[in-house]
């Protein structure tokens, strides 16, 4: 037996908690099986109790933190030691490419990948292992070899349970609002004051004739709601306070209920006991097609007397089909068509402010395939080549272009075109002193053990300056201004914010700065007290709540975003003024096709209309607007460079 590959990623973070191991799209690739049932999401089924696979997937349960993965290539079984491993399964797989890489359940896959040796069927082990003591998450350990026969999913070791307790009904029983009552009696969500227990019953109270039985009255007040938990047994008194009970009775052994609500109370209950063992279970079908179900108990290590339980279950909830003496899965169930009334009458707004041909952006564009395309005598010119990944935000700067990407570092391309990587990672987001000369952000590291710094890099000499790491994810740019970083510890109104050059310790500002002008040195602040503006001479002035104001270049005009129909709201010294926007521009603060300011007296609009890419430019001094259509070279949804901004004359 020899390994062929391996690949590890320590700090894997599972989307809707499921592991995904997908195989890599090749255009010369193997068919899909003929068996549509493995195909990915072609059933309803879950990712099971431990994991499931098929026709190109890997589907791990996982939960939400982040865990430890290691994917291993191998031309034959190779050995385990089950002792090691809490949880192990091995299932039939395909691929088609003959790679697979980590990936996501909504898409998409992670850079690395683990060559398999060849294409075709395969057999895969998945073991799983709670992480060791102060560390997030699972283990995980998925091998891969070569197998032309690979027979059907079996579960290996199991030491948490394949089968969980049923759902005692209460909840079905007695109703949310009561339950709720449980919730907050136990000490659970929010402080609340005493007085809470005089309040009145949230939603609907329970059947009368439920409550008969339990020997109280129909709840009125969150108090009486408390008196029918405990006697139902869901709660449990404690001297004045409440816990909830550890093992609470089943609403149908302490009830007699209404044919109605039996039904639901009994489905609840074994939905909470066969979901994921169910979804073991369409595995082994699906693979069968049909399986048999002679060997359910030994195959998927659960006790034989549960079998017959569990298949009923899975066959209800259409997961499975009985096929004679097998089971056979069923495909997952499309949704009914909806259709929508159209409004008859269509709401009127201001007629669209005209447009008229303009210039091209003045710092140039990054287009959809990376290409940063500058304009030379009024034609466009290839800059250079930003490497293929996600890019959120272009600068100009006084070394050339920069372009802010996933996956580390950004990138800078030089005036005479050549590119690197920058130094350091500031981030997706970061910021630019007004004269072009630094930038500054900070660097996220998410993962089981998370941190971040702030960086503030000087383009003209490479010189990088840094603060410490924190142990935290809270800390952000807010500004370059005469070669010092602004920067707030935290997201929400409020937050400290701090000042810093370089070899000195950073000074702490009044909290709750928000934003800052690299311009003139104003900012918005925003604190439990409100909105405030404190201008280029130091006045400190409220900021109406009613929108989402920010600083335009200068420090003097503040403006918000109004989105339908499209309009940006000018505020000044006076009364807030409402400016209408062609329809189609895009307001979104989301980078990278976010306004932003070209001049301090020019805001500029990514424009999508019939299919097209277009900017436009709108002047604050003339409220004329112009448009500048982006050619076919800039690909799909270009955004444009921003430039250096310069102080408007006069």
């Amino acid at each position: 037996m020899t390994m062929l590959g391996i690949l590890e990623e320590d700090e894997y973070l599972p989307e809707y908690g499921t592991l995904v191991v997908r195989d890599r799209y090749a255009a010369d690739g193997l068919d899909p099986l003929g068996n549509e049932l493995l195909g990915e999401l072609a059933t309803e089924a879950l990712s099971g109790t431990v994991a499931t696979a098929g026709d190109g997937w890997v589907h791990g349960h996982a939960g939400d933190p982040f865990q430890s993965v290691r994917l291993e290539a191998h031309d034959a079984p190779p050995p385990v030691v089950l002792d090691d491993w809490e949880d192990v399964v091995e299932s039939p797989f395909h691929s088609r490419s003959g790679r697979v890489a980590l990936g996501f359940l909504t898409g998409g896959e992670d850079d690395g990948t683990l060559e398999l040796g060849r294409r075709g069927l395969f057999r895969v082990r998945i073991a799983r292992r709670a992480a060791a003591a102060g560390e997030e998450g699972d283990v995980w350990l998925v091998q891969f070899w070569p197998s032309d026969e690979p027979g059907l999913p079996r579960w290996v070791r199991r030491t948490r349970p394949a089968l969980f307790a049923p759902e005692p009904g209460w909840r079905q029983v007695l109703g949310y609002g009561v339950m709720s009552a449980a919730w907050t009696a136990a000490g659970y969500g929010p402080p609340r004051p005493e007085s809470w227990l005089d309040e009145p019953l949230q939603g609907d109270p329970p059947d009368a004739a439920i409550c008969a039985q339990l020997g109280v009255e129909r709840p009125v007040t969150q108090r009486d709601a408390v008196a029918l938990l405990v006697a139902a047994g869901v709660l449990v008194a404690e001297g004045d306070a409440h816990r909830l009970a550890d093992h609470p009775p089943l609403a149908a052994d302490r009830l007699s209920l209404p044919e109605d609500l039996a039904a639901q109370v009994e489905r609840a209950a074994a939905g909470a006991r066969y979901t994921w063992v169910a979804a073991d279970l369409t595995s082994v079908a699906a693979w069968g097609d049909p399986a048999s179900a002679d060997d359910l108990a030994e195959r998927l290590l659960i006790a034989p007397d549960e079998v017959p339980g569990l298949v009923a279950y899975a066959v209800s909830d259409r997961l499975v089909r009985r096929v004679g003496e097998g089971i056979a899965a069923l495909p997952r169930r499309q949704p009914e068509p909806v259709s929508l009334p159209v409004p008859a009458v269509v709401p009127s707004r201001p007629e669209d402010p005209a447009t008229v041909p303009g210039a091209p952006p003045r710092a140039g564009v990054v287009s959809g395939n990376g290409d940063v395309i500058v304009w030379r005598a009024g034609e466009p010119v290839v800059l250079g080549h930003v490497p293929d990944q996600y890019r959120y935000r272009a600068h100009e700067t006084t070394a050339g272009i920069t372009v802010a990407t996933s996956g580390g570092p950004g990138t800078l391309v030089r005036w005479d075109g050549t590119t690197e990587r920058l130094p350091v990672d500031l981030g997706t987001n970061p910021v630019r002193s007004a004269d072009g000369r630094f930038l500054a952000g900070v660097e996220h590291h998410v993962g089981r053990r998370s941190w971040d710094r702030p960086h503030l890099l000087d383009v003209t000499t490479g010189e990088v300056a840094s603060l410490p790491r924190t142990d935290e994810l809270t800390r952000r740019a807010l500004a370059v201004v005469d070669g010092e970083l602004y920067y707030a510890d935290g997201f929400q109104a409020g937050s400290r914010a701090f000042r810093w050059r370089p070899g000195a310790d950073p000074e702490p500002l009044a909290p709750g700065l928000w934003q800052i002008d690299p311009l003139s040195g104003a900012a918005l602040e925003r604190s439990s007290d409100g909105v405030f503006h404190h201008s280029p001479a130091g006045t400190r002035s409220p900021v109406p709540a009613d929108r989402q104001y920010e600083l335009a270049p200068g420090g003097e005009l503040l403006y918000a975003f109004q989105y339908a129909p499209p309009s940006v709201w000018l505020l000044d010294d006076g009364e807030p003024e409402e400016r209408p926007l062609p329809e189609g521009c895009d307001l979104s603060t989301a980078i990278p096709s976010a306004p932003f300011w070209e001049t301090p007296v020019t805001l500029v609009f990514t424009h999508e209309r019939g299919g097209a890419s277009r900017l436009v430019r709108w002047d604050l001094r003339s409220g004329r607007f112009e448009h500048f259509d982006l050619l076919a070279v800039a690909g799909y949804r270009p955004f444009a460079v921003q430039p250096i901004l310069r102080s408007a004359p006069g």
